[in-house]
């Protein structure tokens, strides 16, 4: 079987997913691959989370300029559709691994002694999955996966629409959170479990918020189904403030993100936009002294002159200058401020200098108390009430401060603008949460709305694909600045999902054409778009 075929339908090259650089010993695979173990598997599954190249350069060079997140100065470097192989391709290696898992389980003599294995890669594979599908769309899935343990008729299989896809995962979670057990005389994969080691109060909570995040997200397309949801989920236990999810590397020995330094450091050109600073400071004074939120200093710099610098958003071209990215230069330099004279606000380099600690975050504590402050405030399954609203979404802004304090204070690489203390002191909370920009106004539902969501944006500053699932699921009532409004439109507007790989159209034609019509666009909305 040639190589290529490997990336469009989800053939398991179990000879990498038992094997991951960042995973070391307990990966180590066999040279059989039908003997690989289910804790190989498991962890096969867990080592395929982590972004990819290419993901992290799209992420730099487009998502973030199309959720105004942040602005690129210059050119991209990077097509549009740079990050789709190998999305696809991980992708496609866990789904079968994970199907294996599931055949092994179902044949198993005793298969509800395995409950918590398969809870675990339904948890898994439901974030794996939502995250590809609000990538591309419709993509295959209930078909895929299967061709390593039944026949080669399954490389090539039909795609299953978004909504569909989107009622799978939530019929999964709703399996996993229910069937997650603490007695005794289940199964566990001990070591392998490198995701929350064994503590299955973390698997719960995880597997419900993520429950809780998926209905929200496609509640407006089917609340008949999202309700219900909604409303379990509620009553069931969530992650709260510390409880934040995501690859830690002081976690899981051996760990580091070396994509991520590479993407800031080959020719990224992200600089701190108007539409964020907005939201961070009540004035543009260059020496910072309108800065009310203290994740302004955590996210940004300043420029090479050592002042705040936001450059307006939509603006194009973007004359820049400077070298704020270049890790070795200025560690070696023995002058972290020297950045080569850029003129615009750079993004934090320590997210890239540190690749040891600062984390992959896939789902924090805030974004759950949002979700349950929107789900609220607008009647989501629940009856809307604004008091309720009003208390998640304050819980969200203090767990996301102080979430992002303590990475910065204890990461040992950070220098410039690094909190003298790890806790969240309560004049830093009152200083945003009392701030006109950001305080709730139970008599005012409808801007309150647009507050959570712009404080789930801010929050969501590393997780850019997530802030741009919101963009596109409430119609574009994320931030957005107002100038020059054409331009983004003519840039950026039209792209709303990743065409599928190349390999698609020749290897699975007939399905790729029966799911395209022969024309697959980046401007073709995905389901979860109004």
């Amino acid at each position: 079987m040639k190589r290529k075929h490997l990336i469009y339908i989800g053939i398991l090259c179990y000879s990498l997913v038992g094997c991951t650089k960042d995973f070391v010993e307990i990966n180590t695979p066999p040279k059989d691959p039908v003997t690989a173990s289910n804790e190989e598997l498991l962890n096969g599954i867990i080592s395929s989370l982590p972004m990819t190249a290419g993901e992290y350069s799209v992420i730099n060079s487009w998502i973030y300029p199309i959720t105004q997140q942040g602005v690129v100065a210059g050119s991209h470097h990077y097509n549009f559709d740079n990050a789709r192989d190998g999305l696809w391709e991980t992708y496609y290696q866990a789904l079968a691994s994970y199907r294996l898992l599931e055949t092994r389980i179902a044949t198993d003599p005793v298969p509800a002694s395995k409950n918590n294995l398969h809870a675990m890669i339904k948890t898994l594979m439901a974030y794996r999955t939502f995250k590809t599908t609000n990538y591309f769309g419709n993509i295959p899935y209930s078909k895929a996966g299967f061709a390593p343990a039944k026949d080669p008729a399954g490389y090539k299989v039909s795609y299953d629409k978004q909504e569909d896809i989107y009622t799978a995962i939530l019929t999964d979670l709703k399996w996993a959170v229910d069937n997650f057990s603490t007695a005794a005389g289940q199964y566990s994969p001990g070591a392998y479990d490198t995701f929350f080691k064994g503590d299955i109060t973390k698997w719960i909570k995880f597997a419900n918020s993520l429950r809780l995040q998926v209905a929200i997200t496609m509640h407006h397309k089917n609340p008949t189904l999202a309700g219900p949801q909604i409303v379990e989920s509620l009553a069931k236990p969530l992650l709260e403030k510390g409880d934040d999810v995501g690859l830690w590397p002081a976690q899981i020995p051996g760990l580091q993100f070396q994509w991520r330094q590479w993407s800031f450091v080959q020719d990224c050109n992200l600089r701190l936009g108007s539409t964020m600073w907005n939201l961070l400071s009540d004035n543009n004074s260059t020496d910072g002294s309108g800065i009310f939120d203290l994740r302004a200093r955590l996210f940004f710099e300043t420029n090479g002159t050592d002042l705040w610098a936001p450059i307006p958003q939509n603006q194009n071209p973007i004359v820049e200058i400077g070298t704020p990215y270049d890790v070795k230069v200025r560690n070696n330099s023995g002058n972290w401020n020297n950045k080569g004279g850029n003129h615009y606000s750079a993004f934090n380099l320590n997210f890239a200098n540190d690749i040891e600690y600062i984390p992959e975050l896939i789902l924090t504590a805030a974004q759950v108390y949002f979700l349950k402050a929107e789900a609220y405030n607008r009647g989501l399954g629940v009856t809307a009430n604004q008091a309720t609203a009003k208390a998640e979404y304050e819980k969200g802004v203090e767990s996301s401060l102080t979430m992002w304090k303590k990475v910065a204070f204890n990461t040992s690489k950070w220098v410039q603008d690094k909190p003298t203390a790890e806790n969240l002191s309560t004049q830093e909370l009152n200083d945003v949460l009392q701030n006109t920009k950001v305080a709730y106004v139970v008599g005012d539902p409808a801007n309150s709305l647009l507050k959570i969501y712009a404080q789930l944006w801010i929050d969501q500053y590393r997780q850019p694909f997530d802030s741009w699932t919101l963009l596109r699921r409430t119609g574009g009532k994320t931030p957005m600045a107002t100038l020059n409004a054409s331009n983004y439109t003519n840039t950026y507007g039209s792209l709303n999902r990743f065409r599928y790989p190349d390999n698609e159209q020749s290897y699975n034609n007939e399905n790729w054409k029966a799911e395209t019509g022969s024309s697959d666009l980046n401007s073709k909305k995905i389901w979860i778009q109004p």
